[in-house]
């Protein structure tokens, strides 16, 4: 699931990198894929929430009415700026965006307005998926959101009836869109079973316990994709702001090719952390993991298949597969470091220690703010090379600080893991 989403974001750089005004829609598309990130950032936790609560009828209608409030606001907040007289001052005044790319990117803006909705329901139902067995569905409802995106990006290639920014925003929407409904489809059954409450099944949860199991979750997305809007803007105010801008959702679509693998491992130490055997094998797993992926992308870079990859596939050329080189290398700590914090994070979440997991993104903001706004002032190089090197540091400081709360401190029988195995939320 993690890698086929992975892979979209390449495949529709590749695509605008190929049509009029390279640049400029690079940039624009890059500016409105982190703010649609940000504004969706509550409801990616539904996944989490899914899979952990939707264990009765009752409970899913519960989740539901919550993904209905959280998702609607979200939208509305989505809609309010996509209106010119709203964007243009946000925009320009407080992430310094430079004029011609507004218009481009407040256009591809209005074509992800579907965007939270319809991620915040498919994750919610993969979820329940998840909880009763049915993963082996998942991968083809991503299938689902990649084919629909393909063919939407063949269509803006052929005809350029629309711009490149915009025609990003529009194979986003329609590729989630057909995500969302192929998981509504795959749990329908799974829903239809669901058993009502009754002596057999655990009472309903309440309000209020969702709401403190699912808030320091939600924080943690709100928090970390906050960062992504916040990097735009140090992009934008550092040398070579235009091209800076145009490379960052090339560069960051190339490292989360790699990351994708450790997300995905952080839904296997939730469900498999039980005992000290379990945390040696995972501990082992997660290293190796971060050994390879780490290896893999300094051999790209270090041969002519970097070259391969960010010419041809990706379709840079000129000062843009100039400055591809160094900014990608200095974001390579990144890759064997998230195989660790996910680790980590995945082990916290087991023990219901969700609130050091938000500490923990907070420092890893902090830490990127403050490095990238001093950096972008005082280093003269491209603002690219600058936030690629204040996000790796970020990394470093956030796995420093969740090794220091000890999430993997060794087991010594499964009665240590009474708290982990208890219900967080009734």
């Amino acid at each position: 699931m993690w890698l086929l989403m992975a892979v979209e974001q390449p495949l529709i750089a590749a695509v605008v990198a190929r049509m009029s005004e390279a640049t400029r829609q690079l940039a624009a598309f890059g500016v409105t894929f982190s703010l649609a990130l940000f504004i969706e950032g509550p409801v990616i936790q539904m996944l989490a929430a899914g899979t952990a609560a939707a264990d009765s009828r009752e409970n899913y209608r519960r989740l539901a009415a919550m993904m209905h409030l959280i998702g609607w606001s979200a939208t509305a907040v989505h809609a309010l700026l996509c209106l010119p007289a709203v964007f243009g001052p946000f925009a320009r005044g407080v992430m310094g965006m430079p004029e011609e790319l507004l218009e481009p990117a407040r256009r591809a803006l209005v074509a992800m307005l579907p965007w939270t909705l319809a991620v915040g329901f498919r994750r919610l139902w993969q979820g329940v998926l998840i909880r009763y067995g049915r993963t082996v569905v998942i991968p083809f409802t991503m299938v689902a959101r990649i084919a629909v995106s393909l063919i939407t990006l063949i269509w803006g290639l052929i005809t350029e009836a629309v711009p490149g920014a915009v025609l990003g925003g529009l194979a986003l929407s329609a590729g989630v869109i057909a995500g969302a409904v192929a998981s509504r489809i795959a749990v329908h059954r799974v829903l239809a079973e669901l058993p009502e409450d009754a002596e057999s099944t655990p009472p309903p949860m309440r309000w209020s316990a969702l709401a403190l199991f699912y808030i320091p979750l939600a924080l943690t997305n709100f928090i970390n994709l906050g960062a992504r809007p916040l990097m735009q803007v140090g992009l934008a105010r550092g040398p070579l702001p235009l091209e800076s801008l145009a490379l960052w959702p090339v560069s960051m679509g190339y490292l989360f090719l790699y990351t994708s693998f450790s997300l995905s491992s952080q839904e296997v130490v939730i469900a498999r952390l039980e005992d000290e055997a379990s945390r040696r094998t995972l501990t082992r797993f997660s290293l190796g993991l971060g050994a390879v992926l780490g290896g893999l992308y300094a051999l790209v870079l270090l041969t002519p298949l970097w070259r391969l990859w960010f010419s041809r596939v990706s379709g840079l050329s000129g000062p843009l597969l100039a400055l591809a080189p160094q900014a990608v290398a200095l974001a390579l700590p990144v890759v064997p470091l998230a195989a660790i914090i996910s680790l980590y994070r995945g082990a916290l979440v087991r023990l219901r220690r969700t609130g050091e997991v938000t500490a923990g993104i907070a420092v890893n903001v902090a830490v990127l703010m403050a490095l990238l706004f001093t950096g972008v002032r005082v280093l003269p190089i491209p603002a690219i090379s600058t936030v690629s090197a204040a996000y790796a540091l970020a990394f470093v400081a956030e796995t420093i600080f969740l090794a220091s709360r000890r999430p993997l401190k060794p087991f010594r029988g499964t009665a240590d893991t009474d708290e982990a195995k208890a219900d967080p939320i009734r």
